[in-house]
């Protein structure tokens, strides 16, 4: 099992890492005074409350809240595990992770790497069977009937299944423990008169990558008019068809920025678009798109359009993705919609018609407020009474998923223009917030707390923890806060060169966590030497906070004091 990451190591990497760059790379970011900015990427905003500051080593949005370090920033926006992310970084940073040796984490996590290993076999099986295999002229002669290239079928590593029960099977299944695999993996089926055999026979295989080019899973098309058409791996440990989609690694590969993501329903459809040039397509896994689905790639561009067949089947496809992308149309993100005429699909029209043709079209697909719209008049028509209600009652709830912001408020006003309804005015709406934002701003008057300040400060700047003893009697004080500074302090552990990411960093997880996050979000209104001569002064006042305390205990009990007691009394009333 492999060892935890050790914290030196984490420490190393943050310190060659800018997580301006990092950001950057995902968000754009603009320059604004000492810092960086740009909307948030969590939250729906017009005006930029989200801050990465490069001395610092940090971001924070002020709207929202949310804040950390450049590990941080991986796992909140492209929903990184901790491990995914360092491992992220270390890649950018060209230096591979380090692991403790004999450690066991807490909870343990599988080694999946025999898994993908076996997947790599695989793909390599069907690819050479493709090339070599006696049988393969009709896959070949049909892929290139189809218009398609040896090299991009090298580009999407196309392979052949070929005739029979056990080619893979006696090719990979040389022990106990491959057998294991690959029925895991769903490679091999098993009857119920305990037969095994191949789960793919007769049939194109389409090699599934996740996003960094690691083989996940399998699709397979039959060459006849045998059934089903389209045959895929079974959910696995490494497949997840719901929050995956095909040729995501292979757009992204093709540009180092892409802002457009095209979403087809097949596999054809990607390779032959990106055939003609084409190559910001992607497409489903045999399933409904998922709001998983959708984030996913919206972590990658900032359009996405949504392009399906023009038959029924595909009509209600585009509905529920649309349906299942509104949760998550934060500010910055856009889909349209483009519905191909009945009979059409993406593969045949770039064929008959050329690429300029078809990239016009995506160029003007519809805006999913006008999908959205034109969709529910279709089914509840708004011309009577009757039709307008059902079109209300179907829309609220949807529209109700929506992120707060401009784009939901506008949906729900064109809304209530189009069944004639009242909408909530903007007046009465701001009315209903002002008694918390007027009980915000009362709170935010209020002087911060001594160890608030220094919690802060230190924070900010760890290297003046070294001012602070961790034996002085006034950090056993009982008051508010004070369990958060010992636990900062612990973190630094003497170690006063950590940069406030690294610490940051350290603090990770622990019961205080979002406390501590919150406080090193606060914007610091003095710096420099005039930092650390507050925070001399804050602990000047705790101590005197810490002797009166003091002097007010052995007063209650002045009459049963210890002669030790009495001597420290004496020192304490001078």
């Amino acid at each position: 099992m492999a060892g935890r990451i050790p914290q030196q190591f984490i420490d190393d990497l943050l310190a060659r890492t800018d997580v301006v760059d990092v950001i950057d790379s995902l968000l754009p970011l603009k320059k604004k005074g000492a810092n960086y900015s740009a909307c948030c990427p969590f939250h729906n905003e017009k005006t930029p409350s989200f801050t990465v500051s490069q001395d610092k080593q940090f971001f924070h949005c002020f709207g929202c809240g949310v804040s950390g370090s450049a590990i941080g920033f991986l796992m909140d926006y492209s929903h990184l595990s901790f491990v995914e992310a360092v491992e992220e970084l270390a890649s950018r940073a060209g230096v591979e992770v380090q692991r403790e040796q004999g450690f066991e984490d807490r909870k343990p996590v599988r080694d999946l790497a025999p898994l993908r290993q076996m997947n790599e076999q695989t793909s390599e099986f069907y690819q050479q069977q493709l090339r070599q295999h006696a049988g393969s002229n009709v896959a070949a002669t049909y892929l290139k009937n189809r218009g398609l290239t040896g090299e991009i079928a090298k580009a999407f590593q196309l392979g052949f299944a070929p005739p029979g029960w056990s080619n893979l099977l006696s090719s990979l299944g040389q022990d106990e423990a491959s057998l294991a695999i690959l029925r895991e993996l769903g490679l091999i089926v098993s009857n119920d008169n305990n037969k095994t055999y191949d789960r793919f026979r007769e049939r194109i295989i389409f090699p599934i990558r996740n996003k960094r080019g690691q083989t996940i899973g399998f699709g397979g098309r039959v060459l006849d008019s045998g059934e089903p058409k389209y045959l895929n791996s079974p959910e696995t440990p490494l497949y997840h068809k719901g929050r995956e989609v095909y040729g995501l690694y292979e757009a992204l590969q093709s540009s180092t920025k892409i802002q457009r993501l095209v979403l087809v329903e097949g596999y054809l459809d990607v390779i032959s678009l990106a055939q003609h040039g084409l190559t910001n397509v992607v497409a489903a896994l045999g399933t409904a798109i998922t709001r998983e689905q959708i984030d996913l790639m919206f972590r990658s561009v900032s359009e996405l359009v949504i392009c399906m067949d023009g038959d029924s089947a595909g009509q209600k496809a585009a509905w529920r993705a649309v349906v299942n992308a509104l949760p998550t149309l934060r500010s910055g993100r856009q889909i349209k919609v483009l519905l191909l005429v009945k009979g059409q699909d993406p593969d045949s029209l770039i064929r008959q018609q050329g690429v300029d043709y078809l990239s016009q079209l995506i160029d003007e697909a519809a805006p999913l407020s006008n999908y959205f719209f034109d969709y529910l008049a279709e089914q509840y028509p708004l011309e009577g009474i009757e039709g307008r209600a059902a079109f209300v009652e179907q829309a609220r709830p949807l529209l109700s998923t929506l992120p707060e912001g401009t784009f939901a408020d506008m949906m729900k006003k064109q809304l209530a223009l189009l069944t004639q309804t009242d909408a909530p005015s903007a007046a009465r709406f701001e009315e209903a917030r002002s008694p918390a934002r007027a009980s915000s701003r009362a709170q935010g008057k209020k002087r911060p707390s001594l160890i608030r300040r220094l919690i802060c400060t230190v924070l900010h700047e760890p290297q003046l923890a070294a001012t602070i003893a961790v034996d002085e009697p006034w950090l056993n004080m009982d008051m508010p806060g004070m369990p958060v500074l010992k636990q900062v302090l612990q973190a630094l552990n003497n170690e006063a060169e950590l940069s406030p990411a690294m610490l940051l960093e350290r603090l990770r997880g622990g019961e205080n966590g979002r406390i501590i996050n919150s406080l090193f979000a606060e914007e610091k209104l003095i710096g420099g030497e005039a930092l650390g001569q507050e925070m001399l002064g804050a602990i000047a006042r705790l101590k005197e906070q810490a002797k009166q305390a003091r002097l007010e205990e052995l007063l209650a009990r002045s009459s049963e004091l210890t002669d030790s007691e009495r001597l420290e009394f004496r020192e304490l009333i001078k």
